[in-house]
């Protein structure tokens, strides 16, 4: 075990979060958390980092676990760059190869103990991955965008460069666990994709909190999910777990309504005899003891599941157009002597439901507001027109035009008549009664979501212009969402990370990539199959030469030292497990099964050779080097 609730209660004034809440997190688990909004879950994540304090129960950490989090506002020192953030996140083990010197250096006295203090430091080193320190350093800054921009101040970055900064030191520095809040936020596909193939691979142990069910699907093999105070524990990714929920609800639905039918016929039973017992003891008796037998199956019958959750209820409603949406010709966008795209020209019909993805910086925002015609092509031919009764929605979560004094209940009171109608309005999004006086200024993101597709849903547009409509809903409100656009009769263009998302609604693929613009005419599958090969064979082909393991490229002479320890360790590890195997098979009965032994000790025998030429080689480098 790494850390682990138990029975921990925690309350906010008189309203109760968790409670009698029970969670362990052992090495090698991947666990997603998932809830509604409000549930609880950063409060659970607060608590594991001892942020929080548990009203009631016990947080238990192992003694030298370390954990680590990720936070959405990440701070760095004055004058930081990138490059001495991520360097930064080595401190601790700067401070080991510190104290493996000084072990070193004392093994050279002979003593047990030197020599096993020596051992156990060299194992806590290559398990916290120092000896793949540079490496894992250089694939997450590819990885995360920062190649070449090294020495950019920090001061400088955008709020998501700064998150995304902040995920990027977290990997490098390889905590024990890793406790993630909304990781994939403002990181593109292919970042999210790199960062699902990292974490199915970490040494440690995963806990996020993600409303990405693709990357909960790829990322995470149990499911915690946090509903009415407590969690309970599913082996199984996100979509798996839902599956194994409704069933479940379902049997105890069934369970109930049979107990119910028990109770039922036994209370009748008991009804009409004790009416048939007056005056006859024997029958007054038989109808107590069946009133007995009543309200032991009343205590133990089954409940029905609690009634689901709300949830909101969107609709888009779309007046007929024209066949012909938007015809667009010559765009072309450079910013400071950078081609985001030129000379692109597309058309969209009626109906069709159009994605745009690409990196982060691709430039497809912009690539928006010019198609819109909200910002001007570079090529003076450059038109974009909308087609006959077209009338576009434009989802802006940042609410731009929307005073910001202005409260939930005045922007909802502008599409109804009646003051209550603008209260069902705002219930309807999943605004409590006592929001509705909130001024836009001090809403969260995930309530300017809700209040952007409010607005939106009310002015009957037939074409919806979705910038990252996921961002900051919860997992119920992204399927709502969801739900509503598929049922959606009008047009859709949208711009998203989410690929379930795009997999489920898109049946055209735009790309932007290397200031170059693609059209891929079928959906997301038909977009990979297309569109990955080249992809790969691009990064097979930068892809750097695989060195010997027991010499890797680049690795300096006191690590080569470490890695020549570490391969003796291991050497005199598989010699005394195959001295064992072999006395097994000296000594076996006759009715042992000789051929499973014979093939554990030849097993043990090729990987000890195995790991002998590896230490002859970074011997040899390392006497070649001195």
């Amino acid at each position: 075990m790494l850390l682990a609730l138990e029975d921990v209660q925690k309350d906010y004034g008189a309203q109760p979060v968790l409670t009698n809440v029970s969670l362990q997190i052992n090495p090698g688990d991947r666990i997603g958390l998932v809830g509604r909004n409000g549930a609880g879950k950063s409060t659970l994540l607060r608590l594991l980092l001892g942020a929080e304090k548990a009203d009631a129960g016990t947080i238990r950490i192992f003694p030298g676990v370390r954990v680590g989090n990720l936070t959405q506002d990440p701070s760095f020192p004055p004058d930081s760059t990138v490059s001495s953030v991520m360097e930064a996140a080595f401190h601790e083990l700067d401070a080991l190869e510190a104290e493996l010197e000084e072990a070193a250096a004392a093994m050279h006295l002979g003593t047990p103990e030197s020599i096993q203090h020596h051992a156990e430091l060299l194992e806590h080193y290559a398990r916290r991955g120092g000896f793949e320190r540079r490496s894992r350093k250089d694939a997450v800054t590819l990885a995360f965008g920062f190649r070449g921009r090294e020495h950019d101040a920090t001061s400088k970055l955008s709020g998501g460069e700064r998150t995304r900064l902040g995920l990027a030191a977290l990997l490098v520095e390889n905590p024990d666990v890793l406790l993630l809040d909304e990781p994939t936020n403002h990181l593109d596909i292919v970042m999210v994709e790199w960062l699902e193939a990292f974490l199915s691979r970490y040494p440690g142990a995963v806990l996020v909190i993600s409303h990405d069910r693709a990357f909960l699907d790829a990322a995470t093999n149990e499911t915690a999910h946090l509903w009415r105070g407590e969690v309970k524990v599913y082996p199984a990714g996100y979509s798996a777990f839902r599956t194994l929920l409704d069933e479940e609800l379902m049997r105890q639905q069934a369970r109930a309504e049979q107990d119910a039918k028990k109770v039922a016929t036994l209370a009748a039973s008991a009804a009409r005899m004790k009416i048939w017992g007056l005056g006859m003891s024997k029958l007054a008796r038989r109808a107590s003891s069946m009133e007995t037998r009543l309200e032991r199956l009343k205590k133990s019958a089954a409940s029905a599941p609690p009634r689901a959750e709300r949830t909101a209820r969107i609709l888009f409603h779309a007046p007929p157009s024209g066949d012909i949406i938007l015809d667009a010709r010559h765009l072309t966008k450079r910013l400071a002597g950078r081609t985001l795209f030129e000379n692109v020209q597309v058309q969209i019909r009626q109906g069709e439901r159009v994605a745009l993805v690409g990196r982060n910086g691709a430039g497809k925002t912009t690539f928006f507001r010019v198609l819109l015609g909200l910002m001007p092509s570079d090529d003076p031919r450059g038109e974009s027109r909308t087609g006959a009764r077209v009338t576009v929605g434009y989802y802006d979560q940042q609410l731009r035009g929307v005073d910001e004094s202005s409260t939930l209940y005045h922007e909802a009171r502008e599409y109804v008549e009646k003051d209550a109608e603008a209260h069902d309005l705002l219930g309807t999004y999943m605004f409590p009664y006592l929001s509705h006086d909130k001024s836009v200024k001090v809403l969260s993101g995930g309530e300017r979501a809700r209040l952007a597709l409010l607005k939106l849903a009310q002015e009957d547009h037939n074409f919806l212009v979705l910038d990252e409509p996921t961002n900051h809903l919860d997992m119920e409100m992204l399927e709502s969402l969801e739900g509503a656009l598929d049922d959606f009769g009008g047009t859709l263009l949208m711009v998203s990370h989410d690929r379930r998302l795009i997999e489920h609604l898109a049946d055209r693929i735009w790309l932007l990539e290397d200031g170059q613009f693609y059209e891929y005419p079928g959906g997301w599958q038909y977009y990979r199959e297309k569109h990955r090969p080249a992809e790969k064979e691009a990064e097979a082909k930068a892809a750097p030469v695989r060195q010997n393991p027991a010499n890797p490229k680049g690795k300096g002479l006191w690590h080569l030292k470490r890695e020549v320890e570490r391969l003796e360790v291991e050497v005199a590890q598989l010699e005394a497990q195959l001295d064992e195997a072999q006395n097994a098979l000296a000594h076996a009965s006759p009715t042992a099964d000789f051929a499973a032994l014979g093939q554990q000790a030849a097993e043990l025998e090729e990987r000890l050779l195995t790991r002998m030429e590896h230490w002859e080689k970074a011997q040899v480098e390392v006497e070649a080097r001195s």
